[in-house]
Formats: C-alpha cells, structure tokens, sequence
C-alpha cells in the first residue's frame, strides 16, 4: 500500500480531493492550480493517479484523507457514477457540517438538485476575468474552511443616510 504521503508526493495533509467528471478536467485542474498556487495540496486525478496505481483506492484515499472535497459541479457531473460516490462519501464523513467537508463549484449553468442542493456552492458561471474567477474561488474557499464569511470591512452603521450621489460636472458646448 502506498504510504499517504505519496498520495500526492509531498509530507503534509491534504487540504481538498478534486471531484470532477473527465468531461471537465480544464476546470478541474484549473481549480486545483489556483489552490496550489494559493499554498494548499490538493489530489486531482489528471495530476495524481498516475500509470500503476489503483484508481479506486486512490479516489478512497483522496477523498477519507482530504480536510474537504471540491465537487466540480456540471451536467457531466451529475451523470458521474464516480462524482456521486465521492461527493456522498464526503457528506457522510461529516454529515454535522457538510458545508465544511464538501464544498461545490459550479462552473455550469444548471439547476443543483437533490441533496446537493442543500450546500451552499461556489458559482463560477458566468464569470469571465481570470483574476476575478481566482479571488471569488480562494475567498469562497477560505469561508468554507473558516466556517464564516465575515467580510474584511466595516459594513457602516445603517441608521445613517447614504451621502448624496454628487452630480457629474456640466459640459459645456465646444
């Protein structure tokens, strides 16, 4: 048997398992990228089941060892025998606090049904500017492993009226 360690060559936890449909690997590896670059590990099968080793136990490993799963949420996924195994392994390794063992993104415009419908998710859809789709991802992902989603600023106090929106300078005629 593989020592954990070697599940993706490196000495730490694994922070998150990559749930996904081979369908949509760009995405997959996409987020697994901007978490790593971020300073988290995660497992993603493109990356980490490599000629040799055995799939499922690899998928077992992945996601019992991760502190959460991200499933990568489209139609592909949804008719993925091997998604739905994972994600429901995910839930039922703390069904007290699901939102904090699996977390979903959706990167495909659908209706979320079912159990899944019950997590909060990531929504990437939509989302066009790279720096933009990299800051919602990681700040997301940073309120699901912190448990809350308290924002960086002052909220204000909302006894207090708005200041006036300043009228836009007249242009005079050339």
């Amino acid at each position: 048997m593989v020592a954990r360690e070697e599940l993706a060559g490196q000495n730490r936890p694994l922070d998150f398992f990559i749930s996904y449909s081979p369908a949509d690997e760009r995405w997959a590896s996409w987020i697994a990228w901007t978490l790593e670059e971020a300073g988290y590990r995660t497992v993603i099968q493109a990356w980490d089941f490599v000629p040799g080793t055995n799939f499922v136990d690899f998928m077992d490993r992945g996601v019992s060892e991760s502190a959460a799963v991200i499933a990568v949420l489209s139609r592909n996924y949804e008719r993925s025998r091997y998604g739905r195994m994972e994600w429901q392994a995910a839930l039922r390794a703390d069904p007290d606090a699901p939102d904090r063992r699996l977390i979903t993104v959706r990167v495909e415009d659908i209706p979320v049904e079912g159990l899944l419908a019950t997590i909060t998710y990531v929504d990437l859809v939509g989302v066009q500017d790279t720096a933009a789709a990299r800051e919602l991802l990681l700040t997301r992902v940073g309120h699901a492993l912190d448990g809350r989603a308290r924002p960086a600023r002052h909220p204000g106090f909302p006894g207090r009226p708005p200041a006036p929106a300043r009228p836009a300078p007249a242009v005079a005629p050339p």
